[in-house]
């Protein structure tokens, strides 16, 4: 009985837990949110509207060859590289002229985009530009899809962000390869080894 009284005697109540305060909690995310800004890439709106315009480049490519096929004449690939666009024009006579009444359909790049791929970025191979080599309709550069899906001539094209950035810009760069025989682009990307295929 004794025992058991003293046991009792000795033992002390612990407090009742409590719980985190909001403002603790608060001071633990704005932590995580710190380490998580230095660790984690930044987010690059550049490269995912830089891949859109590669991507809306090449289905310009591949509408201009369907129709080509589809019409029986040859359609005109206009670049307006001063309003970032990019024109198919449906040259009805096959004059490789931009008459009026033929039918036009643009293809507008997107915001912050532009065509070229600036000084930081090699070319590829021996392509030094991708405008002197072709044709000129208006004082603009273009590209003729033939009735039979090919093209006049291959060409390489460069499209990169027009905002410029001093390390790492060459990761805001595409360049699209046009064949010459299909008409079909390729989208290639410039990492440090070099240009590889996307």
């Amino acid at each position: 009985m004794t025992t058991r009284a003293s046991h009792s005697a000795c033992s002390t109540p612990t407090p009742p837990r409590r719980g985190y305060t909001l403002i603790e909690m608060l001071v633990v995310f704005a932590v995580i949110g710190v380490i998580a800004a230095f660790a984690l890439p930044r987010f690059r709106m550049e490269r995912f509207q830089v891949d859109s315009a590669a991507r809306s480049l090449n289905m310009a490519l591949m509408s201009a060859r369907t129709d080509a096929a589809a019409r029986g004449h040859n359609v005109l690939i206009v670049f307006d590289t001063a309003k970032g666009l990019v024109r198919t024009v449906w040259d009805a006579n096959n004059n490789e002229r931009v008459d009026v009444g033929e039918h036009t359909r643009p293809t507008l790049m997107p915001e912050g985009v532009r065509f070229g791929r600036g000084t930081s970025v090699p070319a590829f191979g021996t392509d030094a530009g991708q405008f002197p080599t072709l044709q000129q309709v208006n004082s603009q550069p273009m590209l003729v899809m033939q009735r039979n899906g090919a093209l006049d001539r291959a060409a390489v094209f460069y499209l990169g962000a027009r905002r410029k950035r001093s390390s790492d810009s060459f990761g805001d760069t595409r360049m699209v390869r046009v064949d010459r025989a299909t008409g079909r682009g390729r989208v290639f990307i410039y990492l440090s080894s070099g240009w590889k295929a996307q």
